[in-house]
């Protein structure tokens, strides 16, 4: 009979990250650059780095010249996580092969410990300016109903209107919504082999829809619209920016991730500037009750078009809202609602740091990164326990690149 060898702690490490990575389908959808400037022995916690997003221009016409400045937005990333699984690994349970042991130790540490960090990721999504809600129309009208094929092929087209690539795109569902899909979809997919698999398994897998992965996650969010008796509306003409002046409706009690719209002003091509007709989608950034500003994202960034051509960079929409125009809340007071996703995995980033691994009172440590991810294991003895005890961190932080690849799909509660 072959005698097992002692599990180490860098064989355990080395186990633990695959683990970590595949066991959450979000986390595995988003970028996951692993920073060089986070990857230095000793990384402490509040460390930023300020990633850099697309330059915006416009188009002149006529042979004159006309430079323009290269205006670089940054978006900061905030390494202000730290999250561990601390657990005591008997000399038994180090001595089992290491299969076994994945699925008696790391699996379960791995899923919780994943889950976790997913689940702080998900509050990126909360300042989406986008949303597909089948049944509402985004003026006012409509019930929100489960969503469809159209749905999930409207999230990708409004991705496609906001310059996302158009490859590479990925569907992240509640597991109520997947099973719906599942129903309605089995006769769309081709081959036929994959309609069998779409009716054994329950679930929707890709490609489909133009979208390459669909996958199902715990960690979908079911949010609450905010509350209102009647939406505020516009205290003032040509307004712009990230913040808009509004006569304080009634009762009214809006939270982040709140999708509003106001009367004709419409969403822009990104490159040129002109109106694809549909309403603009803005998000608030901070709560609002009652009060005489709202907080969103985009900033109202009307374009300006001379003889065909946009002549301001970066505009968002066609026009700013116009004076005693209400603003139009995109579902009714009080939803409840399932907040699926399409994206484009550079929508978001999930960015960790290299933990120190201290040398003094440790029995063992390892440092192991794979696939974007930095972990890492320390074993140590209490001396008023009297056992060995073992920790596993990530530290990391999270940020929006760009907000307008993403789109929620929303779904009944």
């Amino acid at each position: 009979m072959a005698t097992n060898t002692l599990l180490t702690i860098g064989m355990i490490t080395k186990a633990a990250l695959p683990l970590f990575v595949n066991s959450n389908a979000f986390l595995g959808m988003v970028n996951r650059e692993y920073s060089d400037q986070f990857a230095k022995e000793g990384a402490k916690i509040g460390a930023t780095i300020n990633i850099r997003r697309p330059s915006s221009y416009t188009v002149t016409d006529g042979p004159a010249l006309a430079l323009q400045n290269n205006t670089q937005t940054t978006t900061p990333l905030v390494v202000n996580k730290q999250r561990h699984i601390d657990i005591s690994f008997t000399s038994k349970e180090q001595s089992l092969q290491l299969e076994e042991f994945e699925d008696l130790v790391l699996k379960p540490a791995m899923n919780t410990l994943a889950a976790t960090v997913a689940n702080d990721l998900m509050s990126a999504t909360l300042t989406t300016p986008n949303m597909i809600a089948q049944g509402v129309t985004f003026s006012g009208a409509g019930t929100l109903v489960s969503p469809t094929s159209l749905t999930f092929n409207q999230a990708r087209a409004q991705l496609m209107l906001n310059s996302a690539p158009a490859g590479g795109l990925a569907a992240v569902m509640d597991y109520t919504t997947d099973v719906r899909m599942a129903n309605s979809l089995q006769g769309l997919f081709n081959p036929t082999g994959r309609i069998s698999e779409t009716y054994d398994n329950g679930e929707v897998r890709g490609p489909a829809l133009g979208i390459a992965s669909w996958m199902s996650d715990q960690n979908v969010q079911v949010a609450t619209f905010g509350t209102y008796t009647a939406m505020p509306t516009i205290d003032g003409n040509n307004q712009t920016g990230s913040t808009i002046t509004v006569v304080a409706g009634t009762a009214v009690s809006l939270n982040i991730g709140d999708i509003v719209t106001f009367p004709n002003v419409f969403a822009v091509n990104r490159l040129t500037g002109l109106s694809i007709g549909i309403l603009r989608q803005f998000v608030l950034t901070a709560p609002y009750t009652n009060t005489t500003t709202m907080s969103i994202y985009p900033a109202l960034i009307p374009a300006v078009i001379v003889a065909g051509l946009n002549t301001v960079p970066g505009a968002t929409c066609t026009a700013s809202p116009g004076n005693n125009n209400n603003v139009t809340a995109a579902l009714t007071s009080g939803k409840v609602y399932r907040r699926n996703l399409v994206l484009n995995k550079n929508a978001f980033t999930l960015a960790t740091a290299d933990l120190p691994l201290y040398g003094k009172g440790i029995v063992e440590g390892a440092r192991e990164n794979y696939g974007g991810i930095s972990l890492r294991t320390i074993q140590a003895y209490d001396v008023f326990q009297d056992q060995l005890v073992t920790r596993m961190d990530i530290l990391y932080g999270y940020a929006q690149l760009i907000p307008e690849w993403a789109c929620i799909v929303a779904d009944i509660v």
